[in-house]
């Protein structure tokens, strides 16, 4: 689950935004987070998208939420994407016509568990 207690100032007020590396794979990380366990993103994966859990219940998350959380930004998320495949951190779990569904595989780095 989201830690809510974890949550830096930086992602409060809004301010992420305006760093000049902005999304970093931390930025990525609360987005993705704080959609999948307080924007009901959970429900709409598992219930209404009928994508079963993954065997250690990590967060799923599409393409197309990635991007709209970018401001529907192709580019950036496609090398979000990317940069996180590299590194080991995603696998795909279902591909429709239209959309990835990608499991995110845990970071023992990571600032948000």
């Amino acid at each position: 689950m989201f830690d809510k207690d974890q949550i830096k100032i930086k992602y409060v007020l809004g301010s992420y935004k305006d760093d000049p590396n902005y999304p970093t794979i931390e930025d990525f990380e609360y987005l993705m987070k704080n959609w999948y366990w307080n924007e009901n993103g959970h429900h709409f994966i598992h219930e209404y998208r009928a994508v079963p859990e993954t065997e250690d219940k990590n967060l799923v998350f599409t393409d197309v939420v990635l991007r709209e959380k970018l401001d529907n930004n192709e580019e950036i998320a496609n090398n979000l994407l990317t940069l996180l495949n590299e590194s080991g951190r995603l696998r795909l779990v279902k591909a429709t016509k239209f959309t990835n569904y990608y499991e995110l595989l845990p970071d023992k780095q990571s600032s948000y568990k």
